[in-house]
């Protein structure tokens, strides 16, 4: 058997996991074979290319996956950048790599071993049956809903299975020491004592005043600042199951057979009104607990025989359930099943309103209860339940129909290229327009919005789409939804001229010469300070620490990482900071102290550093990979995107 998944589970299923809901879109050997004709190329990995379209690919669903994470924070500039594209391609090389060690170590995995590992899924364990069987039909929807064949997946999980079979025991016998853990907690949970001079970039504004000849000159040196991202004004209808049931007529007869077929369904079970004193039981109770328990309710059972219209303001006083006692116990309405069985039987064993039993055992502790309220179960009109059938056998008729709907729709997107008119009146669809559309997705679900999925945003922006502007093969965005949609009009990226840019060209410099002349102004500060000529101008003492920096504003994390490579051992220390686009930092180190882990402290810190240093070793290995089979890496970073 295969070792690695029994001694790895929680493993397995995190990297599972993320299988069915990927960060990005990760090709197998045989993906980037199918590329090997491209001359544009990223990188090779023992010979193999990745090729730019892979890259480009990637990167999208990669920002398409923060923009889905981070909602609306997400700062699609910040994402979308040379730097985290080349981030996107390590991880594909990282990827490669481990599929070429798989390759040349001829590693196996078994089908059982692949079944093992998929049934370790908890969303997939989930689906047995109460009998203990599989719900293969669930299953298939679950793969299916994710824009994946079981067959994809279950290849996804044997890559994976190997992958980790490639990395064997890697990383799993590191030493763990303890006297370097408590080394490293007393470093990361330091408190040191600071003082803080921020010299801001936004004090010094007033002082610069660039002439006309020097923004032109700023704005010819950052181009790419002015730059204006491709965009495009497009059209797309989308077909979902809501649209396909706008065209599913039920007639009231139809309704009707429903309903005298299904009668019993439109029971109404009868529900009941009790209030309840709670004297509750810890778990485990021991007999005296319980004898003492029963006492107490006794002694309450008899005070409301003697005075029943007690019960409420007894309940708020002595009642044991934080949930009911405010309201003198006061539980609703429940069916049976709605409360635990015990309760439940001496309820419905009850025989008119008023009634007060008790007191009664549940695994909560002794109940005293008083039947309040009684509504005996209902058979439903066809008057009152029609409208829920009605809605439920279009939605019966919706699904049915969806997959001969959607081969009309394939058809006829692709028939009558150059409009959706005909497609959305035969299948009662809305044509939408948007403006202003960039290759990069929206926020919002990328099942249900097409301006959000990555997947229909690259096939909307591909060569030939933008190039004949006709309507793209139909898309399955996920959800059983599918979108065609066509460029009206584009507009390719471009650089602002001069005249268009120029404000925003000099408030740029005007904030990079700001922050030039706050710098100077704190470097020449902590000159004087270290030499003892001036103190510059200090904030209030403020305390900080690795693992809870300090929440002031005062203290930039840049700062608090200043602090801590700076050596305590003679006080006050000084060290300054540049804060980039905002100024300088002067910061003091007047007192510095120590933490010494408990047990139980020392133990987690232990298993943190056996954490760092596994994945240490797994890179050192994959390292070692890449020099035994070859990595070039041809993609580079402009050298203006740098600056």
């Amino acid at each position: 058997m295969f070792d690695f998944v029994r001694k790895h589970t929680k493993l397995l299923q995190l990297i599972l996991f993320l299988l069915i809901f990927p960060s990005f879109v990760l090709f197998g050997i045989q993906g980037y074979d199918r590329f090997s004709g491209s001359g544009n190329v990223a990188a090779k990995v023992d010979g193999i290319p990745i090729s730019m379209q892979e890259l480009d690919a990637a990167q999208r669903s990669e920002v398409a996956r923060m923009q889905q994470a981070l909602g609306a924070s997400a700062d699609i500039k910040s994402l979308d950048t040379p730097e985290a594209k080349m981030r996107t391609l390590d991880g594909m090389i990282r990827q490669l790599v481990l599929q070429v060690a798989v390759r040349k170590q001829h590693l196996a995995v078994s089908d059982s071993d692949v079944q093992q590992a998929i049934l370790q899924i908890p969303q997939i364990a989930a689906l047995r049956k109460r009998d203990g069987s599989f719900d293969l039909d669930a299953y298939r929807k679950l793969i299916e809903a994710q824009g994946m064949s079981t067959g994809q997946f279950e290849a996804q999980v044997r890559e994976q299975l190997l992958l980790q079979q490639a990395l064997g025991g890697i990383g799993e016998s590191v030493i763990e020491s303890k006297a370097i853990a408590g080394q490293l907690y007393a470093w990361q949970n330091q408190r040191r004592q600071v003082r803080v001079a921020l010299y801001q970039a936004s004090d010094y504004a007033s002082q610069v005043q660039p002439t006309a000849a020097e923004v032109e000159a700023f704005y010819k040196a950052h181009l790419q600042s002015f730059q204006v991202p491709q965009q495009a004004t497009v059209q797309y209808v989308v077909l979902d199951p809501t649209a396909v049931r706008k065209s599913v007529t039920v007639t009231p007869e139809e309704v009707k057979a429903y309903y005298e077929k299904h009668i019993g369904q439109f029971n109404s079970p009868e529900q009941r009104k009790a209030s309840h004193i709670l004297i509750a039981l810890p778990p485990n109770p021991t007999p005296a607990q319980e004898q003492a328990a029963k006492a107490q309710a006794d002694k309450i059972l008899a005070q409301l025989h003697s005075d029943p219209a007690q019960f409420a303001a007894i309940a708020k006083r002595d009642s044991q359930d934080p949930g009911s006692a405010p309201d003198g116990g006061n539980l609703g309405y429940f069916t049976r099943d709605g409360m635990v069985k015990p309760f439940a039987d001496a309820v419905f064993a009850m025989h008119k309103v008023g009634e007060i039993v008790g007191p009664v055992k549940s695994q909560y502790g002794y109940h005293i209860i008083e039947l309040t309220g009684i509504k005996p179960a209902e058979q439903k009109t066809l008057a009152q339940v029609q409208g829920e059938i009605k809605s439920q056998l279009e939605d019966q008729a919706a699904q049915a129909r969806f997959a001969d709907v959607a081969d009309q729709f394939k058809n006829m997107v692709y028939e009558d290229s150059r409009s959706f008119a005909d497609v959305a009146d035969k299948l009662h669809l809305e044509v939408r327009t948007a403006q202003g559309v960039t290759p990069t997705p929206n926020p919002g679900d990328a099942k249900t919005d097409p301006l959000a999925n990555a997947k229909f945003l690259q096939a909307l922006f591909s060569e030939n789409s933008v190039r004949d502007k006709r309507n793209i093969p139909a898309v399955d965005i996920g959800s059983n939804t599918l979108v065609s949609g066509r460029i009206v009009s584009y507009q390719p990226a471009t650089t602002l001229g001069f005249s268009q840019a120029q404000s925003k060209a000099r408030d740029l410099l005007v904030r990079v010469q700001s922050a030039n002349l706050a710098t100077k102004a704190g470097e020449e500060a902590l000159i004087a300070a270290k030499q003892g000529k001036a103190q510059p101008p200090w904030g209030a003492p403020l305390e900080i620490s690795q693992d809870r920096p300090s929440k002031d504003a005062a203290v930039p994390p840049p700062v608090v990482a200043a602090a801590f490579q700076l050596s305590p051992a003679t006080l006050p220390a000084l060290t300054g900071v540049v804060l980039p686009g905002q100024g300088y930092a002067i910061v003091s180190i007047d007192s510095v102290s120590n933490s010494t882990p408990d047990a139980e402290q020392l133990r987690a810190q232990q298993g943190t550093m056996s954490q760092i240093l596994s994945r240490a070793v797994t890179e050192a290995y994959i390292d070692s990979l890449k020099k035994r089979y070859g990595v070039e890496v041809l993609y580079k970073i402009p050298a203006r995107a740098t600056g």
